[in-house]
């Protein structure tokens, strides 16, 4: 984990430098990749429940803009006219976690409402995301708050505009909350405390990104332990499936998963050895951000700001409705899907949730007090939040 911390600013100012190389590489990928609506691999767009709060049976009435946004889903190519009626905000692919409200959005027409289209425009890494983002490629992308004070500390002009994913309260299903944490059965480790006496001398291999949400829980609760943080060596994948395999084959000792894949865990017979419960840090522990070029925020502030009531509908909709947000969600990754996240049900971003990411990066020192990207107002801006 030590070496990793010391490389992690060079690797983010190194991408940021590159960022005209990545372009390339990542506008061939999209120059590979067929424009479209997620919800139009699912069955198109639904008639929207246009006061999006209740989250109960789908409104029969559709707003004008709605229907306009069916008939050209319908019929996608059959006319330029109605296809310039909604603004097309781009952003990548996702066949993770993060899938579950902007396809929500999609499908039940509340982005249309607010005169915008979403346009997946191929799944891309996560090297190749921020890239995108600074490129024009597209317009939005999603990060934890420490992820997102990285990449500003770094230098790239993006700015976080509304809440995404919080972690529930402790009275919520299980499932809903943000990461699930394993172990190999074989390694005889079945709590967090088990870690005091596990391998001495030797490093534990975490399955996850640093600095990112994988981490921060884990170190929060290692903190409470005295279990030292340089104890962990932090091993990357691209997908938690990859993370669940890894494990599975004793490649790694320990790993988080976030859903929808805690029945894969399962199903590997993995065992749970916590949660981000654990890190006791309340809704925070979830705290997650979409984010747009501030470029692209000072050119469409209108439509940041439809963005923001739409996503605000989709998460209230897919907390009131989570059998028909994980059956989506599946029917989209191509896998059974039982449960999601849990959506923030308020635009308005806390600082407060915010504050223990940016903290976590100070104390590992890869953020020094008063740089760039050490205040909550680097991070993110209340300008575009909806009124409620």
């Amino acid at each position: 984990m030590t070496s990793k911390k010391s490389n992690i600013k060079v690797v983010i100012g190194a991408i940021i430098a590159v960022v005209l190389v990545v372009a390339v590489i990542v506008g061939a990928k999209l120059g590979q990749t067929k424009n479209s609506s997620p919800a139009d691999a699912i069955g198109g767009v639904e008639a929207a429940n246009t006061s999006g709060a209740s989250g109960t049976a789908a409104s029969s009435s559709v707003s004008a803009s709605a229907s306009a946004a069916i008939q050209t889903t319908a019929a996608a190519d059959s006319s330029a006219t109605e296809a310039k009626e909604l603004f097309p905000l781009r952003t990548h692919t996702r066949k993770d976690c993060t899938l579950a409200p902007v396809l929500v959005a999609d499908k039940k027409g509340f982005f249309a409402e607010e005169g915008l289209k979403l346009v997946f425009t191929g799944e891309l890494t996560e090297a190749e995301i921020l890239p995108s983002i600074l490129n024009g490629n597209n317009d939005f992308a999603d990060s934890h708050p420490n992820g997102l004070a990285l990449k500003i500390n770094g230098g790239a002009k993006v700015i976080g505009v509304e809440r995404s994913i919080i972690e529930p309260t402790a009275d919520k299903n299980p499932r809903l909350r943000h990461m699930w944490y394993y172990a190999n059965a074989k390694s005889g480790i079945k709590t967090w405390e088990d870690f005091k006496n596990y391998k001495p001398g030797k490093k534990i291999k975490f399955g996850g990104w640093p600095n990112s949400c994988e981490d921060l829980i884990a170190n929060k609760v290692f903190d409470k332990l005295g279990i030292p943080r340089d104890r962990f060596e932090w091993v990357t994948f691209e997908t938690d499936l990859e993370q669940v395999q890894a494990l599975k084959q004793g490649l790694i000792d320990v790993t988080m998963v976030h859903p929808p894949f805690y029945d894969a865990a399962e199903e590997a017979k993995l065992v749970k050895i916590g949660d981000s419960q654990d890190a006791g840090l309340g809704e925070a522990a979830g705290a997650y951000l979409y984010y747009f070029s501030t470029d692209f925020v000072q050119k469409h502030p209108e439509q940041i700001k439809g963005f923001v009531r739409a996503l605000l509908k989709a998460q209230r909709w897919a907390n009131a409705n989570p059998e028909q947000t994980a059956k989506w969600t599946g029917e989209f990754i191509g896998m059974e899907v039982k449960g999601n996240h849990y959506y923030s049900e308020t635009s308005k971003i806390d600082d407060i949730s915010i504050q223990p990411w940016i903290d976590d990066l100070i104390k590992n020192g890869l953020i020094k007090e008063g740089d760039l990207g050490s205040k909550v107002t680097d991070v993110i801006t209340h300008e575009f939040e909806a009124d409620e």
